[in-house]
């Protein structure tokens, strides 16, 4: 029976030693691009707030031009991610098709 510090999960630390991964440090990764982000579309936006005129379809407005490019990049991503998310369905249904299936070698049909 070890009474050590290993057995708590306090083991000594090493120099030299990886860090092991973990969710919050994944987490931080992806944030740090995300306020980047974030802020490059608030310089954007305060230096595109003189109005455009934009017309789709049969409406028109007046709008901030920062917020009619917003709103069309919104958009242009959530077709993107519509069409995405479609692919995949199929790619998993295709894979839980495929599995079913002994799997056969060269030559064998």
């Amino acid at each position: 029976m070890a009474t050590g510090l290993a057995s708590h999960g306090l083991a000594p630390k090493i120099p030299g030693a990886p860090v092991p991964r973990s969710r919050a440090g994944q987490a931080w990764k992806s944030l740090v691009p995300a306020l980047v982000l974030v802020a490059v579309m608030l310089v954007f936006v305060f230096e595109n707030l003189r109005e455009a005129k934009v017309s789709f379809l049969m409406f028109s407005g007046r709008f901030p031009l920062a917020l009619a490019l917003l709103v069309a990049a919104a958009l242009g991503a959530l077709v993107v991610f519509c069409l995405g998310s479609v692919r995949m369905v199929q790619l998993r249904k295709a894979f839980r098709r495929h599995q079913g299936r002994p799997e056969t070698t060269r030559g064998e049909r």
